[in-house]
């Protein structure tokens, strides 16, 4: 009852309040609070919120580093409309099974950029491998978005701007459960470097026997690193050159609960990525070529087994992962008329993965090895019209056409696709500080090569089907009184979306249908001169039309729920003279199990809290403490059950130079 009354104490007093907004750490005022910031994903041009006919959100870094988070992954688990989910602690990722972000509920739908380019690969990607101090703001645009950036954003699009110019510092921080975070920024002339090293130490228990499998079997992490580097070559004005590297190594340990802990195995999971990208923007013209390389790698020792009996001798070493890498140019024209505005581009983009596997079985000293190539091309012409109705009113239509060609694994053809998918959008500017929109579109998601094919314990489906969307949505904004109000009501039905089932051979791919209606009401007040706040409430009814079993085997067809139905987030921040200092919370609740039996969950109530004092103009010293209420939530929604971090914190120390 106490922690209850706790909790509803917490929600009540963020109803207050912000996502972080916070002083910047070069100087002793508050960080500009912008009501109507200024956005470009959700256009492909720059336009403020006001003028944005999309349920949209801007984080800027200080926002970020507010949250006490240092991975984009964390930092975003208080932005609305979004669900958290996570394999371990400190949002890292288990090997292939990724943690995620998702958007009104379509798990498979979130498109994450990096600086305006995909990172998504083999329907995977690793927000907790990017260190916040690398990002200069994240744009999070809520509702399908394929018409502009192309397959797999059907839930929505988060774009993660890395940063330009950079202020000199340097940090270090310490905190319990091994915790450690180190960086430096440096900027000279045209050239930018960052570079962060996150590190977590052992955490035991992090999952719930009862949901193992076999049951019984839980997981201990020894030991989770993170190295982030980021690069920018600024030659002009229109022409940068950006690299961004990503490592982590994450040691997992699954053991056995009705044998005394007994091991099962021991799993390092590796995550190398490489992202190149040439930027042109002449503001008519837009082109980026990119090169993108990610390798993923599972490296096992397990225990020998006995029906369900572990013993303490080694049985088998297995090495496997995928290698994939994604060269692709997109180039983007504008043409502004006197009162309209017209986009055109295409996007080419080439697709290669290779799959790699290596067992050997100690006791017989046999080896068995699997290996496989894959390769797609994907080709894309997109466009959009804004025409003016009048002063108040804009219509805008948009279309993209996206179709494969060479689709193979070791010269056999797999199937290939194309779509046209279109939107039209409706914004009224009732007056300077209040707008109204409407729009519906569609959206689609390709299969992945493995879906396709098949690798390791995954059965290839050849005849797999890409998930198709319609998506509508109304909305209203308006700015007042130093409040920003935003609604925006939506429902959408994706058709064939591509869901993962357990059969006697390994796990293998199948198409039914999700579905969801919601309305989302936030607010964010700047409340005094040193005091900013913010608020959210979201309901909705996410649900998936079933017509085989988690295993496979045939049921009666019928809608189900999943995810969460009800979030609120919100926080308060703080700053005055030396001092500064911000609150967050964001709960999730109405929870059921994404599983046949659709078992309730208890909600989630994510917190943190960071503090700062600047004894000095260019030095600062700040203590962030997560989950303040030293909670056990689950951050994942099938069987299996992990947990986030019990209360922690990290003392530390910047500098700027």
């Amino acid at each position: 009852m106490n922690r209850k009354i706790s909790c509803l104490m917490v929600i009540s007093i963020m109803g207050m309040g912000v996502l972080g907004g916070t002083v910047q750490a070069a100087e002793n005022k508050v960080a500009e609070y912008v009501l109507d910031p200024m956005m470009v994903t959700a256009q492909r041009v720059e336009k403020s919120d006001l003028d944005t006919p999309a349920a949209v959100e801007v984080l800027t870094n200080e926002q970020l580093v507010a949250t006490g988070a240092h991975n984009i992954q964390e930092a975003l688990k208080f932005a609305v409309g979004i669900s958290y989910q996570a394999q371990g602690p400190k949002g890292i990722s288990q090997g292939t099974m990724n943690s995620k972000i998702v958007i009104r509920g379509v798990e498979k739908g979130t498109l994450v950029l990096i600086d305006g380019v995909p990172l998504n690969q083999s329907g995977r990607y690793n927000l907790d491998n990017i260190a916040t101090e690398i990002v200069e703001k994240v744009e999070i645009v809520r509702g399908g978005g394929s018409v502009l950036y192309g397959s797999e954003a059907t839930g929505g699009v988060i774009n993660i701007i890395t940063k330009g110019t950079r202020k000199n510092s340097i940090s270090t921080s310490f905190g319990n459960y091994g915790q450690q975070n180190h960086a430096i920024n440096l900027q000279a002339g045209k050239l930018g470097f960052s570079y962060a090293y996150d590190k977590l130490g052992q955490v035991d228990n992090i999952s719930d026997p009862a949901g193992g499998k076999p049951v019984g079997n839980f997981y201990n992490v020894t030991r989770n690193e993170n190295n982030n580097f980021n690069v920018r070559y600024n030659f002009n004005e229109k022409l940068y050159l950006t690299h961004t590297y990503n490592q982590s190594n994450a040691h997992y340990v699954y053991e056995y609960e009705p044998q005394n802990n007994a091991v099962n195995k021991n799993v390092i999971y590796t995550v190398k990525e490489h992202m190149t990208q040439l930027h042109f923007d002449n503001k008519d013209i837009k082109a980026i070529l990119s090169y993108t390389n990610r390798e993923q790698n599972n490296y096992s020792k397990a225990n020998k087994k006995v029906g369900s009996i572990y013993y303490p001798k080694l049985d088998s070493i297995e090495n496997a992962g995928y290698n994939d890498k994604t060269v692709a140019l997109d180039v983007q024209k504008n043409w502004k008329f006197k009162k309209n505005f017209a986009i055109l581009g295409f996007n080419v983009q080439k697709d290669d993965c290779e799959y790699d596997q290596n067992k050997l079985t100690v006791s017989t000293n046999k080896l068995v090895t699997s290996n496989r190539d894959f390769s797609r091309n994907m080709y894309s012409v997109y466009g959009q019209y804004n025409y003016a109705l009048n002063d108040a009113s804009n219509l805008a239509f948009s279309a993209r056409e996206t179709w494969t060609s060479g689709t193979e694994a070791e010269g056999f053809s797999g199937q290939n696709y194309n779509k046209f998918t279109p939107e039209i959008e409706y914004l009224y500017k009732i007056n300077e500080t209040t707008s109204a929109y409407a729009k519906a579109g569609q959206s689609f998601m390709m299969p992945t090569f493995t879906q396709i094919f098949g690798s390791g314990n995954i059965v290839g489906s050849g005849d797999l089907k890409p998930q198709e969307g319609n998506h509508y949505e109304i909305g209203l904004k308006r700015n007042v009184n130093n409040h920003a109000w935003r609604l925006a009501l939506y429902n959408y039905k994706i058709d064939n979306s591509i869901e993962s089932k357990w059969g006697s051979d390994g796990v293998y791919y199948t198409n039914e249908d999700i579905r969801n209606t919601g309305i989302e009401l936030s607010c964010q007040v700047k409340m005094s001169k040193y005091l900013n706040g913010n608020w959210s409430v979201s309901y909705s009814n996410p649900q998936k039309y079933s017509t085989t079993t988690e295993y496979g085997d045939t049921t009666i067809p019928k809608w189900r729920d999943y995810y969460g139905k009800i979030q609120l987030t919100g926080g308060l921040s703080y700053t005055k003279e030396k001092w500064s200092g911000a609150l967050n919370a964001t709960f999730l609740g109405d929870r059921t199990r994404d599983i046949d039996a659709e078992d309730d969950m208890k909600p989630y109530l994510f917190t943190s809290l960071n503090i700062s004092y600047k004894p000095k103009k260019n030095s600062k010293i700040y203590l962030n403490v997560d989950n303040i209420l030293n909670r056990q939530d689950i951050t994942t929604t099938a069987t299996s059950s992990f947990y986030n971090l019990g209360r922690n914190f990290m003392l530390g120390y910047e500098y700027s130079f």
